[in-house]
């Protein structure tokens, strides 16, 4: 029988990736496979909320003050979109290969609904647990990595085996107690879950600016606990926080739907098109219009 490591690079092959930067989607609704052969520097990239497995390569994420440093055997969990800059270690003999599993809210909240019948302690320890966390994968956890890659690779397996695999792998997750994080955004009384409702709220409509003193009001805290609960989930200050989400969006206008770059800045709230590339390449170091150039790579 295959091992992880082999499974990840018929994979790679399966999808004609060994010599592209480049993630797709498998049989298994929510759970992509990524790929690269390339060394990238240190630069701003935006994760999205999931479950990050390694195979091979390694990466390193820089967030505030902290580095998240993670590898074959780690995961990372990550629990609302989070700008922050990273680091890929990877090469034609030791390629970045790994899944990232979207977090599904529905199904998190039904896996969570399901073990508060045995027990409700874990549900109110820390409720501004950070957004982002590293996982040393156990035995077990590594068990259902590879059951899930033997299931990527079968079309019949990924239909009828895919979805329990992942639910499974979720419910090991609550076990362990990096799993606060998961706990927290479906707990309505918990500082993650208000703050990454206004993070929602935001990222729905960025052509709006709004004031921290409004964004406080709408999470029913005071603008100094507002402040200090979103840095304490999010690691960065709220103004840092959205100015950030509002950039990634205007790149990924620029690059993928090809649009104008002074559309892009009036599409997420910037009335000044200079002020927009001065922000925009301080982040991405190169102006808006060559924003192709820079690396793009949102591989987690």
């Amino acid at each position: 029988m295959d091992n992880i490591l082999q499974l990840y690079t018929k994979l790679t092959n399966h999808f004609g990736l060994t010599d592209k930067q480049q993630m797709v989607l498998t049989d298994i609704a929510g759970v992509h496979y990524f790929h690269s052969a390339t060394y990238s520097p240190r630069g701003a990239v935006a994760y999205q909320p999931g479950i990050v497995l390694l195979g091979s390569g390694r990466k390193k994420a820089y967030l505030g003050d902290r580095t998240f440093y993670y590898h074959a055997q780690q995961c990372l969990l990550v629990t609302m979109p989070q700008p922050l800059e990273c680091e890929t270690f990877a090469s034609e003999s030791e390629p970045l290969q790994g899944l990232f599993i979207e977090l599904n809210i529905p199904k998190l909240r039904r896996i969570i609904d399901k073990m508060s019948h045995f027990s409700t302690s874990r549900m109110i320890k820390n409720s501004s647990a950070a957004s982002i966390v590293e996982v040393d994968l156990s035995a077990e956890l590594q068990a259902l990595e590879l059951r899930l890659l033997q299931a990527i690779h079968s079309p019949i397996e990924a239909k009828i085996l895919g979805e329990n695999i992942i639910d499974e792998l979720i419910y090991r997750l609550l076990c362990l107690p990096q799993g606060q994080c998961l706990f927290n955004l479906v707990n309505d009384n918990s500082h993650s879950s208000n703050i990454a409702k206004i993070i929602n709220q935001v990222q729905s409509d960025l052509t709006k600016n709004y004031t921290i003193d409004e964004l406080a009001v709408q999470s029913g805290m005071s603008t100094s606990a507002f402040h200090r609960s979103f840095k304490q989930v999010t690691m960065e200050s709220p103004v840092q926080f959205l100015k950030k989400m509002k950039l990634f969006k205007a790149k990924s206008l620029i690059i993928h739907e090809k649009v104008n770059v002074g559309i892009a800045a009036q599409q997420v709230g910037y009335e000044s098109i200079s002020q927009f590339s001065r922000e925009f390449k301080r982040l991405f170091k190169v102006p808006p219009s060559k924003a192709s150039q820079s690396s793009y790579s949102e591989l987690v």
